[in-house]
């Protein structure tokens, strides 16, 4: 009887080693994918900073130009009515 026991015990450490390197290879592999999305993460991460800065970057260009722009508006804006005012002085001074 003691030898039954014996080889179910041994069969039982076998059993446990089998799950137990089953679950080591399972769990390197996870490492192994986990390892991977990080890489892929971190690429991820510089690509997305990549992406700020030139936004940032487009848009402090684009704010720059619209300023610009205003300012010129409002140039044109001013000689108009100066034209306006000289034209219409012209006018009232022919009468």
């Amino acid at each position: 009887m003691s030898e039954e026991l014996l080889r179910q015990l041994i069969h039982m450490v076998a059993e446990n080693n089998r799950i137990v390197k089953e679950s080591v290879e399972e769990l390197r592999e996870f490492k192994r994918e986990m390892y991977a999305f990080r890489e892929e993460m971190y690429v991820f991460r510089d690509d997305m900073y990549a992406f700020r800065d030139e936004t940032n970057r487009r848009f402090d260009r684009l704010e720059r130009h619209h300023q610009l722009l205003e300012s010129d508006f409002d140039l044109m804006h001013r000689k108009v009515c100066d034209h306006e005012r000289e034209i219409n002085r012209l006018k009232h001074m022919g009468q």
